[in-house]
């Protein structure tokens, strides 16, 4: 695991030297930097494979392709045997090192021959070519900036910050979509002239030429005929041998690992499973909240957190935090991400645990995205079904919303993309009374509900619920989630792998039809089916709370004096792209009614965006 940065188009190694500078945290334990007339290379190492002699870049034989990336290849024990039988000598124990050598045999297609979580940049001295690539599903970032025929790139936004004139500015289409997503949406940045190459896409830089973003490779939901065939009870035991295979992918290492346990089904089950593969008693580590934060939800996690890891017998932790945390840190937060970002941030703090005991650990991402969990899930069927349900009476069809169908008619619409639009932090029409006049006027073209709906635009999947979670997992999933798993872990030197995102895990999961993932209101179900070959029935169908800090109460009981201060007129008069009055108001509304959780998410969004502006605008 390591961060990169690097010049196609140019030599320019004082600028790169600058941008690893930038990331020392995503690779303290080394730093190296190539370069040729036309290019400069260089990384950030945290030594998980390959300790003692797999310093980045590495090269072909002849030093003529040079590779460095931040991630793991997971495949790397299979590949590089065949390597060696082609001829091709290796000279480290690096799994960076079979990339230039798969290069040679595959052109721009060596990226096809990978499996792992990754993002790559390749070299071609000869051929005067060079090559971006991120993994399938985006757990590692990548971004960009070309300019007068040259190409910058890095693991993080503030690398590129680096480049010499560059202008710092606003985007405000991205500012926009960030009111409603609480994150920004690839390929956009919030710089102007900063790009995020998507997941499963590679970027071909040649001399003289544009660069070309191409996809290599692409998720589809549906049936297959094997799937189709499948009986529930073949599919969970399909299910649990994938999940192995991926978490034995994920235990290559010459370092120790730790797992996250939050005490709900996904970390549980990893960890269940490696328990069983090691001779050796795993270290696992939980989160918990002090007392006036905690929830009987949060304390039902810790007691079956508890409940594993005993039963497991691990080298347990636990990591305690309350609400003062936040104002301290949130400078810090923002630091690792670079723009603005509303979404969860609990990892940060538990990162920073377990950091102290291991370099690597397994979590439990991407469980909810693929089987169904959130309310969004929760609310495909029962939507798609509700037209029925309004002739027929029949309360199955609307579950588990039968004792909620004034809301069920509140967000019916015909189409998934409009009701869909209705979960967002800030529609359209709300948002746009919040700016000021020139700058909505500009926002008009650039509406979010169209963004959206180009999302669904693309599916592959048919029934209700696979259609909002394969938009999801293509969208939301790797810009919001995984993007706070990367940057909050690396802030301090920890890299994070989660067997759920194994791509033959994935893939299967996308194939099974939707009422296997939520089934009779049950969410997660063919998980919780499989998983009750290690866990008690109780544990396992129970009402869950996320991995979330409890910042709504926060924000509305502790913090108000802060979110006054950062929001006040003299704050927002600094950019000048709010309507102060209109501020004030949504504050006022939110202190003098009643604790409204959308109402503190578009109150969390805004004030984050100021943090971010006095970090990096001001």
């Amino acid at each position: 695991m390591c961060g990169i940065a690097g010049v196609f188009g140019q030599d320019d190694s004082p600028t790169v030297r600058k941008m690893l500078s930038t990331i020392i945290h995503r690779g303290p334990d080394d730093g190296f930097l190539v370069a040729g007339d036309d290019f400069s290379l260089g990384a950030r190492r945290l030594s998980i494979v390959g300790v003692q002699n797999g310093r980045q870049p590495l090269s072909n034989e002849t030093s003529t392709i040079w590779a460095a990336q931040n991630g793991e290849l997971y495949n790397f024990p299979q590949v590089k045997p065949r390597l060696l039988a082609n001829g091709h000598r290796l000279s480290t124990d690096s799994d960076t090192e079979i990339l230039p050598h798969l290069y040679e045999e595959f052109g721009v297609d060596f990226v096809k021959k990978i499996d792992g979580m990754f993002a790559v940049a390749i070299w071609d001295d000869t051929q005067k070519q060079g090559v971006l690539a991120r993994d399938r599903m985006g757990q590692k970032p990548l971004y960009y900036h070309y300019r007068d025929g040259v190409l910058y790139f890095g693991s993080e936004i503030k690398e590129l910050l680096c480049i010499p004139g560059f202008d710092r500015q606003i985007n405000l289409e991205t500012l926009h979509h960030y009111l409603s997503y609480k994150h920004v949406p690839s390929p956009l940045s919030i710089f102007q002239g900063i790009h995020l190459l998507p997941p499963a896409h590679r970027l071909i830089f040649r001399l003289g030429e544009a660069p070309k973003v191409e996809p290599y490779w692409a998720l589809h939901y549906g049936p297959t005929p094997e799937t189709k065939a499948l009986y529930e009870e073949d599919a969970i035991q399909e299910l649990l041998r994938l999940l192995k295979q991926g978490v034995q992918r994920r235990l290559m290492a010459d370092v120790p690992i730790g797992f996250f346990l939050s005490g709900g089904i996904d970390s549980s089950l990893t960890t269940a499973l490696a328990a069983e593969m090691s001779d050796q008693p795993i270290k696992t580590f939980t989160l918990t909240y002090g007392d006036q934060s905690t929830t009987a939800g949060k304390e039902a996690d810790r007691h079956w957190a508890t409940h594993v890891a005993n039963t497991y017998q691990t080298d347990h932790f636990e990591e305690t935090i309350a609400f003062s945390h936040f104002p301290d840190t949130i400078g810090k937060v923002l630091s690792h991400f670079d723009e603005p970002f509303a979404g969860v941030i609990s990892t940060y703090f538990l990162s920073a645990l377990i950091a102290q005991h291991v370099k690597v650990a397994i979590a439990g991402d991407a469980a909810d995205e693929l089987f169904g969990s959130y309310r969004s899930h929760r609310l495909a069927f029962p939507l798609a079904n509700y037209p029925t349900f309004r002739q027929q009476e029949d309360d199955s069809l609307i579950a588990p919303f039968e004792h909620e169908v004034a809301y069920l008619d509140q967000m019916y619409e015909p189409q998934d993309w409009a009701w869909r639009n209705k979960l967002l932090v800030l529609t359209d029409a709300e948002k746009l009374p919040l700016y000021h006049a020139d700058v909505r006027a500009e926002l008009l073209k650039t509406p979010t509900l169209s963004h959206l709906k180009g999302y669904f635009d693309q599916l592959t999947a048919g029934d209700p619920l696979n259609r909002i979670l394969e938009m999801e997992y293509a969208t939301i999933f790797p810009d919001q989630v995984l993007t706070f798993v990367d940057r909050l872990s690396m802030a301090h030197s920890l890299e994070v792998r989660s067997a759920f995102l194994d791509v033959d895990f994935v893939t299967f999961i996308a194939s099974l039809p939707g009422n296997l993932k939520i089934k009779d209101g049950v969410t997660k179900y063919l998980l919780k089916k499989a998983a009750l070959n290690y866990f008690p029935q109780e544990m396992l169908f129970r009402p869950k709370e996320g991995f979330l800090m409890p910042i709504t109460q926060w924000i509305f009981h502790d913090l108000q004096d802060y979110v006054r201060q950062i929001l006040s007129p003299a704050e927002l008069n600094k950019h000048q792209i709010f309507d102060v009055q209109q501020v004030q108001t949504l504050i006022d509304q939110l202190y003098q009614g009643q604790e409204d959780y959308r109402q503190v998410n578009r109150i969390y969004a805004l004030v984050i965006f100021q943090e971010w502006y006095n970090l990096y605008m001001a």
